[in-house]
């Protein structure tokens, strides 16, 4: 979710204050706030002249983030970090602990987004630390309320729920001490409120959900209707349809809708397709369903290949910018400790390495056995249909099996009708589809598949989200993973293929998709699974 706008909006509102410039501030303001709504190139030629007439180190840093926030607006990743940086080797040289703050603050942010997890706790400790150092409380308290936040979307994104709850209060308590202005107040406040709402909503307490979200609403209302808002109109409707208020659920959708029409975010309209979809599942629209799968795939590619292209180019650098930060944000005692510092930092980093290098193999160990144990029969897809089967045939004839009605659930309020029969018809068919290689087709849809099944789109979903404990699209990707590691392992002549091969074979839109969806599905990359299974035949 593109949550980190919130930092960067505070950020850009009030980044630095030790020069009076209103004509630089002017310009500077108007840009991020309305320039970029409407002509994100012209926005970014302008910030290109602000950093060109910039004469300070301090005007030069602003430019400089402005440039890394509009490009993180428009979803080119790639490009706000590297201006980020640069931000960061100009600001070292200074003794400007609030900026230092909120630069390392802003590249924490942009990797918990890219999913570097460590990397991104890493930057928000040096933040933290830096931020002790600011000799005005308020500033540090500003500061530290801003990392409390960071550090809540970061544990909710690692779904410690009750810990990022932790964290949000936390971070209040540091805004309740400063004075600030009614718009910035209402602003963090509203999106503590919300990221409340989104929490307690994960954590299955959705009337609690529901009243921070309503909260976070009273807050925004007196400013312009903005990402934090959509995010709350989000939830809201997320929790509507759980409730089966498909009217109410409406109603935030159209709200969200309205805002997406003039917003460029990505990551926003994402979450919004998302959501609009689920709202035209229930309500049997298939059309919208299908159009809208088509947009959110297109914006989950474009995302991807951005993120695929910062991660490749960044990763194998990162470590050694670790050790830049740390070493530019030391004292000059650092110097005398060098030597040891780097002795200890290697071999920190040697076990880290060998940490992950173990996890890895363990990984892939588990991927071997389970493939194994699946060719014997001793697990299949099809667990729950088995087991249900047997349930069946074990308490009752199938002859005199009276047609007992289930009455189940959709997100615990949305009820679903269907007979015990009509449960095991489905499940059976989806075991006869998992043996065979459909799921490999470009394309395949919800619709097609309850087809196949001789059932509607509703039960099926619901079959699959139950039984399967995934959604649809989440289904097929695992079983698309599993037939293409069923192929290099047994089939060594597959581990030439190209990923771009690979990927055409098991059904996937681009290269990219496929190596996210084998990540994430098996928590290594393609060219690391095949690497070791050739170690492993060598062996």
């Amino acid at each position: 979710m593109n949550n980190f706008l919130i930092f960067i909006f505070i950020i850009l509102t009030n980044f630095f204050y030790s020069q009076d410039l209103n004509s630089y501030n002017s310009i500077y303001n108007k840009t991020y706030t309305e320039t970029s709504e409407t002509d994100m190139k012209k926005a970014l030629q302008v910030a290109d002249s602000l950093y060109t007439i910039s004469e300070t180190p301090i005007l030069k840093i602003r430019s400089l983030m402005l440039t890394a926030a509009l490009y993180q607006h428009s979803g080119d990743l790639k490009n706000a970090i590297e201006f980020a940086l640069k931000a960061e080797k100009i600001i070292s040289k200074t003794d400007n602990n609030i900026g230092k703050a909120r630069v390392y603050g802003f590249l924490a942010t942009q990797y918990r987004i890219l999913g570097l997890y460590d990397d991104s706790k890493m930057y928000h400790q040096i933040a933290y630390e830096v931020s002790e150092k600011i000799e005005d409380q308020k500033f540090a308290n500003e500061m530290k309320g801003l990392l409390m936040q960071e550090m809540a979307y970061y544990e909710e994104h690692q779904k410690n729920y009750n810990q990022s709850i932790s964290y949000i209060n936390k971070a209040q308590s540091y805004f309740n001490a400063i004075q600030q202005s009614p718009e910035i107040s209402s602003t963090r406040s509203g999106n503590n409120e919300q990221l409340l709402g989104l929490n307690y909503y994960k954590l299955k307490k959705t009337n609690k959900a529901k009243l921070h979200y309503e909260n976070a609403l009273k807050l925004l209302h007196t400013v312009p209707t903005n990402f934090i808002t959509c995010l709350t109109y989000n939830g809201l409707a997320m929790i509507y349809m759980d409730w089966n208020n498909l009217s109410e659920a409406k109603k935030y959708i159209n709200l969200m809708e309205e805002f997406s029409k003039k917003s460029k975010d990505l990551e926003l309209k994402n979450v919004m397709y998302s959501t609009s979809q689920r709202y035209y599942e229930f309500t049997q629209n298939m059309n919208k369903v299908s159009d809208l799968a088509r947009k959110r795939d297109s914006i989950k590619d474009n995302l991807a290949d951005k993120s695929n292209d910062i991660i490749n180019a960044t990763y194998s650098n990162l470590k050694k910018e670790n050790i830049i930060i740390k070493e530019k944000s030391s004292t000059n005692k650092f110097l005398i400790f060098l030597c040891s510092s780097l002795l200890i930092g290697s071999c920190i980093y040697f076990i880290f390495y060998r940490r992950k290098q173990k996890r890895i193999i363990e990984r892939f160990k588990q991927i071997l056995k389970k493939s194994d144990e699946r060719k014997r029969g001793v697990i299949s897809y099809t667990n729950t249909a088995s087991s249900l089967i047997s349930k069946i045939e074990n308490t009752q004839p199938a002859q005199t099996l009276p047609e007992k009605i289930i009455d189940t659930k959709i997100s615990d309020h949305k009820a679903v009708i269907m007979t015990s029969e009509t449960e095991e018809k489905i499940l059976s068919k989806l075991k006869e589809f998992e043996e065979s290689t459909l799921f490999n087709l470009k394309n395949l849809s919800l619709p097609y598949l309850a087809t196949y099944c001789n059932t509607n789109n509703r039960y099926l979903s619901y079959v699959i989200n139950t039984h399967k404990e995934k959604d649809f699209y989440n289904y097929i990707n695992e079983l698309k993973i599993t037939y293409i590691i069923d192929k290099l392992q047994n089939n060594p002549e597959y581990r030439k293929f190209k990923i771009a091969s690979l990927a055409e074979e098991c059904g996937f839109s681009s290269p990219n998709k496929f190596t996210l969806v084998f990540k994430k599905e098996t928590e290594i990359l393609p060219s690391a699974f095949i690497k070791l299974l050739n170690q492993k035949d060598r062996s």
